[in-house]
């Protein structure tokens, strides 16, 4: 009888150890996708390039390796722009080993495509997506990561809590010399996914209104690289508000109860920038059944929601999070500001490179001669 436990406990193991773990394969996966899954273990796991930083993976990593234990996933955390010139680099020596490319560097990504460096893929879950997230064949839309306004809502008084871009602006018009250098953003186009965001903000808003709101805030804003030292100078007091900040560096530092003591936040209700978070399975793939498998996860529902607990936004339909600081899905910031205020960058070609005129006026305006 013993012999007979064992063997049947030997059994069963073989049968876990070759099926996803603590996730049942969604209904509407096709019959044949544990064939997908059974060829994976004979790869070396999956290598992605992206811009993504660790703190941001770890949730949904952890889940995919739940599911999926013999797939090691490596992340190369890049700046947008590396992750391609890494990825031409490597191809020009014939030494690419990249398997999945993931970056919100929307110019760059015209270009990957236009040089038909993106394989044939169509997700499992591509059903269940909307069409704007699908900005070409085999390029999805990981997730959607809003720019918002902090403020230090300690040293504001609360009728002074802005709620707008235009509540900056009237705030910086009426009282110039209380916010001169007491505010700050990331660095205006200074890098091609600031100039896609920027480009298709003022398109949106217009030119005239959106450089009403550059030549006011310009010379009184303090330019830096990225949103974490904003965050922490606006948290100690040295700045008033920080602008056009990343919510994927915001909205985690927020836990902490101390930090949202101090801080206030809010989506621009005049405007909010959704910088879309794309990736695609390279043609240098090396491990294609691995990457489709966490192509096809991070696109899932549990996908989805595993990115919000690591401060990515999904923007799943069926995605319903508690509320909190992590708890923000696309839907949930149009039901607050109205779908018509959502501004999302896309692959339009005339929207994705803005022109020298276009970047010598807002670099003129943030006094930026560099």
């Amino acid at each position: 009888m013993k012999r007979i436990v064992k063997y049947a406990l030997s059994a069963i193991a073989v049968i876990l150890a070759g099926s996803p773990g603590a996730w049942a394969l969604p209904d509407y996966y096709p019959s044949d996708y544990q064939k997908v899954v059974d060829a994976s273990h004979a790869e070396q796991g999956v290598l992605v390039y992206s811009n993504v930083g660790e703190m941001n993976w770890r949730p949904l990593l952890e889940k995919f390796h739940e599911i999926y234990p013999w797939i090691k996933v490596q992340t190369l955390d890049l700046t947008g722009n590396e992750v391609f010139e890494r990825y031409y680099a490597e191809q020009a020596t014939g030494n690419s080993e990249v398997d999945i490319v993931l970056t919100s560097s929307a110019a760059t990504w015209l270009e990957f495509v236009q040089k038909n460096n993106v394989k044939s893929f169509v997700s499992v879950e591509d059903s269940r997506l909307p069409e704007w997230s699908k900005p070409s064949p085999g390029v999805y839309t990981i997730s959607v990561d809003p720019q918002v306004l902090v403020y230090n809502k300690l040293l504001l008084p609360e009728a002074q809590w802005p709620r707008s871009m235009a509540d900056v602006v009237k705030l910086a018009k009426a009282d110039a010399p209380s916010f001169d250098k007491k505010i700050a953003t990331p660095r205006p186009m200074g890098t091609a996914g600031s100039q896609n965001l920027l480009t298709h903000y003022i398109a949106s808003l217009g030119e005239e209104k959106a450089f009403d709101i550059f030549k006011t805030l310009g010379p009184l804003s303090e330019i830096y690289r990225s949103a974490g030292p904003i965050m922490e100078k606006v948290t100690s007091g040295e700045y008033l508000i920080g602008y056009q900040l990343s919510g994927i560096q915001v909205f985690p530092l927020m836990n902490d109860p101390t930090r949202a003591s101090v801080l206030g936040w809010t989506f621009p209700s005049d405007g909010t920038l959704l910088l879309m978070r794309h990736m695609a399975m390279a043609t240098t793939v090396k491990n294609p059944n691995s990457a489709k498998l966490l192509m096809d996860f991070i696109l899932s529902h549990d996908g989805q929601s595993a990115l919000a607990e690591g401060g990515l936004m999904p923007y799943r339909s069926d995605v319903t999070l508690p509320d909190g600081p992590l708890g923000y899905t696309y839907q949930k910031i149009a039901q607050q500001i109205g779908e018509d205020h959502i501004i999302r960058t896309t692959f339009d070609p005339k929207l994705m490179t803005p022109s020298t005129q276009t970047v010598s006026k807002v670099k003129a305006a943030f006094n930026i001669t560099e």
